[in-house]
């Protein structure tokens, strides 16, 4: 390289192209900042957003915003979509990206439907590309804390899990005003944005159940605005609380005859991780990204310039795996989604 020629960027660095404007887009973009190796080129946004867009693409140096996908997706730049528009789309909107070649990172829940997220892995494998579900459970270094001192714990006899934030368009709800994350028809309620989380965590360590049962408190729309997740295990069982409708403190808990395991705060953004034996707190882990998007990002650019398919398709069987229990929760609670009409 002669002296004075521009340095050429790195090939492998990922190159990203946001979907939507929302508050969890702007978090990932706060997230992402302190990560020379990702790069936002691009933010795409509905015609009626365009000027939040334009804000937000202002705040974080954003230097292209459209509001047509198909041509957002042209872009030769763009090598991985992140997807973080309102759950009922994240199918139409993964698939599209695929297709075009991109990698995709599709926000939580993955899909509505267990065949839809079985569709989009078999595309992303067929064409050689990289998907991840956009959930921070599994790269939290609290949560691997838990995982690898699950066995001080003695044989497991029950888990809890407690995930509850009153939602600030509850209000709105109670007066019979239906906004996305209150409406069935667009995949909202407390099952697939906040309790999805707790199956996260039950899963990831102890697999499939044998079986899963929803008692959800269902709105005047047949929404769940908070509901308990019952999953049954070889000798324990596994409880999963949610809500939308009211607060608690949240936490995570697995409990064994020879000690207790803990998490403070959701399972999906806790403070710390500890080990209880009788008087005995052993603190295990404090994670200072358990809340942010930062390390699960630095994983999927690691994979990408590793070409490390074994560890995305590995996670993706992890998510095959909570969509089965969302659907099969959700439908034994009755709860009908556009979906389903």
């Amino acid at each position: 390289m002669n002296v004075g020629e521009p340095q050429q960027e790195r090939r492998k660095d990922m190159k990203l192209g946001i979907v939507g404007n929302g508050m969890i887009v702007k978090r990932l973009l706060e997230d992402i900042r302190p990560l020379s190796e990702v790069t936002a080129r691009a933010i795409c946004v509905r015609h009626q957003s365009l000027e939040k867009g334009r804000r937000l693409a202002d705040q974080f140096d954003i230097r292209e915003i459209y509001t047509e996908y198909h041509v957002f997706l042209t872009r030769t730049d763009i090598d991985t979509v992140y997807i973080g528009i309102i759950s009922s789309l994240h199918y139409q909107y993964a698939k599209q990206a695929l297709e075009a070649g991109k990698n995709v990172i599709c926000e939580k829940p993955f899909t509505t439907e267990y065949d839809e997220a079985e569709e989009l892995i078999r595309l992303a494998k067929k064409k050689n590309l990289f998907l991840w579900e956009a959930c921070k459970i599994p790269y939290s270094e609290n949560f691997l804390a838990i995982k690898h001192n699950l066995g001080r714990a003695g044989s497991i006899k029950l888990v809890q899990c407690n995930y509850s934030r009153r939602s600030s368009r509850y209000d709105a709800y109670l007066e019979q005003k239906v906004l996305p994350a209150f409406d069935p028809v667009l995949s909202g309620g407390c099952l697939y944005d906040i309790n999805m989380y707790n199956l996260h965590f039950v899963a990831a360590l102890f697999g499939r159940p044998k079986w899963i049962r929803y008692d959800a408190n269902l709105g005047f729309n047949g929404i769940d605005t908070s509901g308990i997740v019952t999953m049954g295990y070889d000798g324990f069982q596994a409880v999963c609380s949610g809500a939308k409708d009211s607060d608690s403190p949240c936490f995570g808990l697995v409990q064994g005859d020879k000690g207790c395991l803990r998490l403070e705060g959701p399972v999906s953004s806790s403070e710390y991780a500890e080990f209880i034996q009788g008087n005995m707190r052993e603190r295990l882990s404090e994670d200072g990204q358990g809340g942010t998007l930062t390390a699960q990002m630095k994983e999927f650019d690691r994979q990408i310039k590793e070409k490390d398919y074994p560890a995305c398709y590995d996670m993706l069987g992890q998510t095959l795996l909570v969509m089965e229990l969302l659907v099969m929760a959700r439908k034994d609670a009755g709860i009908m989604f556009g979906t389903d009409l």
